[in-house]
């Protein structure tokens, strides 16, 4: 949620520097979510009121919404949403739809210099989707900003265990990583025969590993060490350095993690 907030102040800010807004104004915002996107639209309400009650950042402004809903994959009823919101008077518009309208409401925010913060989606409400939609690399006049850029994590861990030369592993990740993130890696490691094993790491982690040890044989927990030297990990950088301390005061002998590969998504720049 705090995510959602720091990127909608960017668009207000965004908005505010093409059309100045007095003080103690209205700053009106316009939202077209598809149907399925009813958490979403949940999540941009949240995030309007916590701005709203924050004084540092608005003053003396307020925010308004208008939310419309709209078949996802029909570009026409989107784009007639949209005109109807600037009609109103919007100052930027918030989208959580699906790709082929997307674009649609791209190629209008352009055109009228509107503010559009794109939450990309996919089939089934997945969170991130691979909308072929034209970024400011090729642009400077692009009134789009992505929630969910397209990511290239697949594309690195991929490189990291083909640069290792690794083809059995384990990946350990956080409650607060979303897995399904990485599924295309797990289709390319499965279709090149690699054996990947996932292991969620719990908030209570000297609990888990004390849990996990417990029943393991001397045997057993040296396995375990040679397989912690093949191991990628989805943290933060905190939750990382917890886990490696507590792993390490509970195996009953050294173990090196000098090659294994810690992923922090939610900490990286």
């Amino acid at each position: 949620m705090k995510v959602v907030s720091a990127v909608l102040f960017l668009a207000i800010f965004w908005s505010q520097e093409w059309e100045p807004v007095n003080s103690d104004s209205i700053i009106h915002i316009g939202a077209i979510f598809d149907e399925s996107a009813r958490k979403d639209d949940e999540v941009f309400r949240m995030a309007v009121a916590d701005l709203n009650l924050n004084n540092e950042i608005l003053e003396t402004e307020k925010i308004t919404i208008s939310v419309e809903f709209v078949d996802g994959n029909n570009p026409f009823q989107a784009v007639q949403e949209a005109c109807e919101l600037m009609n109103r008077g919007i100052l930027a518009l918030v989208s959580s739809i699906g790709c082929m309208s997307a674009g649609s409401l791209q190629s209008l925010a352009d055109a009228m210099h509107i503010p559009h913060l794109f939450i990309q989606r996919a089939t089934a409400g997945t969170p991130r989707s691979s909308c072929p939609l034209i970024t400011t690399r090729t642009r400077q006049d692009d009134y789009t900003l992505f929630v969910r850029p397209p990511v290239y994590l697949n594309d690195v861990i991929l490189q990291v265990v083909s640069e290792y030369s690794w083809q059995k592993f384990i990946i350990f990740y956080d409650q607060e990583y979303d897995i399904r993130g990485i599924q295309d890696f797990l289709d390319k490691t499965s279709q090149q025969g690699m054996d990947v094993s996932l292991q969620k790491v719990e908030s209570n982690i000297n609990m888990m590993i004390t849990s996990m040890f417990r029943t393991m044989r001397v045997e057993e927990l040296h396995r375990y060490r040679d397989t912690l030297r093949r191991a990628v990990l989805f943290m933060s950088p905190a939750t990382a350095k917890a886990f490696i301390t507590e792993l390490a005061r509970f195996l009953p002998f050294s173990f090196d993690l000098s090659s294994t590969s810690c992923f922090c998504p939610q900490d990286c720049h």
